[in-house]
């Protein structure tokens, strides 16, 4: 199967949007640090639905809009984009499925998050750029061993029928179950039905307002149409947006983005 690459210039511009450099040794170090770049520099958002704007999973737009236009992105954008840097690099990298767990603990519809496995040195390790605030750093695919990221812990289960499941963990004592998924390798295109769903249903938790969320050296920022959460070293603070043009001003202030409010 013919999978596309991106150009060298394509490549070239990709790495500077992630402020990374070109590292002609595909190891886990690399791997690791273009994972951490993507998140501390690509924020986690859902913009476009807001603005009534399709999106539309073609490899040509989703690098116009992520790389170009320095815009960020959900699961299928951001991982999508990132699997065809990785494999364009020389990574030996594949798509992958997950159902979601939802906060009430069931679970979402097949093909409802997307995430990629890389194979390497005859490990296998689970990347995702695109699931908000999660791991930072790939994790390797052992399961039952605890991983620490940062501050957070996180654990990788295999069951009976071949099926995995990524947990997270504050304390490394108890887990909330994020997401479950399998080895079978998928392509872009299976994942528009469901790219679709999540930005028309109202039953999709992505038409029910903004929300766009990145990781800071320090800790994260997250942005939704109500209020502007900082965690910085261990603090949390929380400032209430009172309107929709301060929600314009704190987009562009935290994450360089100029919001395209549709007034139609």
């Amino acid at each position: 199967m013919r999978k596309a690459k991106l150009s060298e210039p394509q490549i070239t511009q990709y790495l500077a949007r992630i402020r990374s450099p070109r590292n002609q040794s595909l190891s886990i170090n690399y791997l690791r640090q273009l994972h951490l770049n993507h998140l501390l520099n690509i924020p986690f958002e859902n913009l476009d639905i807001g603005m009534r704007q399709e999106i539309l999973l073609d490899p040509k737009r989703l690098f116009d809009k992520i790389v170009l236009r320095r815009r960020g992105g959900f699961c299928y954008e951001l991982n999508g984009l990132f699997y065809q840097l990785l494999q364009s690099l020389g990574f030996d990298v594949q798509m992958i499925a997950a159902r979601v767990y939802d906060k009430t603990g069931s679970l979402g519809p097949a093909l409802d998050h997307m995430a990629l496995l890389v194979h390497l040195n005859h490990n296998a390790y689970l990347c995702d750029v695109g699931f908000g605030d999660s791991f930072s750093s790939p994790k390797i695919m052992y399961p039952g061993e605890i991983q620490m990221d940062l501050n957070r812990y996180f654990r990788i289960d295999k069951d009976a029928d071949g099926h995995y499941t990524l947990s997270m963990s504050e304390d490394s004592v108890l887990f909330e179950t994020k997401y479950l998924f399998s080895k079978k390798e998928y392509q872009l295109v299976e994942f528009i039905d469901m790219c679709q769903y999540h930005q028309s249903s109202p039953k999709s938790h992505f038409t029910k307002g903004n929300v766009i969320t990145q990781a800071l050296p320090t800790g994260r920022v997250t942005l939704s149409d109500t209020k502007l959460v900082r965690h910085h070293l261990g603090e949390r603070s929380e400032q209430n947006i009172l309107n929709s043009d301060e929600f314009c001003v704190l987009l562009n202030q935290h994450f360089g983005i100029v919001w395209e409010r549709n007034l139609s």
